[in-house]
């Protein structure tokens, strides 16, 4: 039976959802606070299963012919001595196709595939809603009163609506400020080769997307509340990077002066359910596991296609949709933050030492050891790709 469906938030997650259960139907409405539709965006790795369900909806060559080159990885020390050379090929060789992808050009993927097919308003979001009878009462921003079977919270990380309508949840701060930025301009870097440098409570990776323009992202370990953050975002950047080589502090230089950063705190979401009646957490407002599990993008995808899944078994039960979701997501949820924990400790050492001890063990084990280490963490079960729930 067709459903009306409001989804607030038109990222990744939510335009994923549209797709899908527009194909199934149903009546969508996606808002969103946006002013407009923005292709811009850092870097993001789309992986595994993400790419799987983008490819089974029609859309993942468009990803390829967005995508950025990628072939190596180069891991660097802070004085940018060579620690590994990892070809992209034998990391993902016990897994499927992974694509490199700034955040943008997968949102753009998205957006023109659905754009004439769903409802979207731009500059609105949910100002009230209350739930009566199996439907949502929703006032939206602009004044317009609407009602729906059902509501998808896709609002991001940082997600209004999950704070006021899913109380118990939590966001946990990971101390770490992420900032990521693309620059024009010539360079002297390799088309393809991504450059990371590991270092004490920081990493700095910068990718070549083509002969002029460089993406740059870096996370630094940080106790300061958000709002500090933005405001001695150029001395934090500038003063923690200052005994790199020249190349880096230009590029760090030409991000903070004229790059326009995305700059943000990384965390996860702990919600205890997912639902609360009609209204469903998606994506990061519900389960983000921050982007150094390497799942993010795929796990909203992957979100999106299971819940579209539950409801296309039991339409005419939300209810029931909703609780196999959410039986479904929890130990996958689990699993990728935990993920995410651990490439923190590793990936971010918080001493010399965990940092020495790290790059011995990055330097000295077998490439299959690496790709084991690099893409183990990514995989799902079997039944789990089937939506199958123990």
């Amino acid at each position: 039976m067709k459903k009306r469906i409001i989804i607030s938030g038109g990222g990744i997650a939510g335009l994923t959802a549209a797709k899908l259960l527009h194909n199934m139907g149903h009546e969508i409405i996606v808002i969103d606070k946006s002013k407009q539709f923005n292709k811009s965006g850092f870097l993001v790795s789309l992986k595994s299963f993400g790419v799987e369900i983008m490819d089974e909806i029609g859309l993942k060559h468009h990803l390829i012919a967005e995508s950025t080159p990628s072939e190596f990885m180069h891991w660097l020390d802070a004085n940018g001595g060579m620690i590994r050379n990892i070809s992209y090929k034998e990391v993902n060789k016990n897994t499927s196709q992974s694509i490199l992808i700034t955040r943008g050009g997968l949102h753009n993927v998205l957006y023109e595939d659905i754009r004439d097919k769903v409802e979207i308003l731009f500059k609105t979001t949910i100002d009230h809603l209350e739930q009566d009878g199996g439907k949502v009462h929703v006032k939206l921003s602009n004044g317009i009163t609407a009602v729906a079977d059902m509501v998808i919270v896709s609002e991001g990380l940082r997600s209004l609506t999950r704070s006021k309508y899913f109380p118990e949840s939590q966001l946990e701060d990971f101390n770490l400020l992420y900032m990521g930025g693309r620059l024009m301009g010539k360079h002297s870097d390799n088309i393809g080769t991504v450059s990371i440098y590991l270092d004490v409570n920081k990493m700095l990776s910068i990718y070549p997307i083509s002969s002029n323009e460089v993406a740059v992202q870096c996370y630094i370990y940080t106790t300061d509340e958000l709002a500090k953050v933005h405001s001695n975002i150029k001395e934090i950047l500038k003063d923690n990077f200052k005994s790199y080589n020249a190349e880096v502090r230009q590029l760090i230089d030409g991000i903070t002066e004229s790059g326009q950063p995305f700059v943000d705190k990384m965390g996860m979401v702990h919600a205890p359910d997912l639902f609360n009646g009609n209204v469903v957490l998606l994506g990061d407002a519900g389960y983000c596991p921050t982007a150094l599990s390497g799942m993010g993008a795929s796990l909203s995808i992957y979100g999106a296609k299971a819940l579209a899944h539950f409801l296309s078994q039991s339409s005419n039960d939300i209810s029931t949709s909703l609780v196999n979701y959410d039986k479904l997501m929890k130990p996958i949820i689990k699993k990728f933050q935990e993920n995410a924990r651990n490439n923190a400790r590793s990936f971010i050492p918080k001493s010399e030492a965990d940092l020495s001890r790290f790059s011995e063990l990055f330097k000295t084990a077998s490439d299959s050891e690496v790709s084991k280490m690099m893409t183990d963490q990514l995989i799902l079960t079997a039944e789990q790709k089937k939506f199958i729930i123990n």
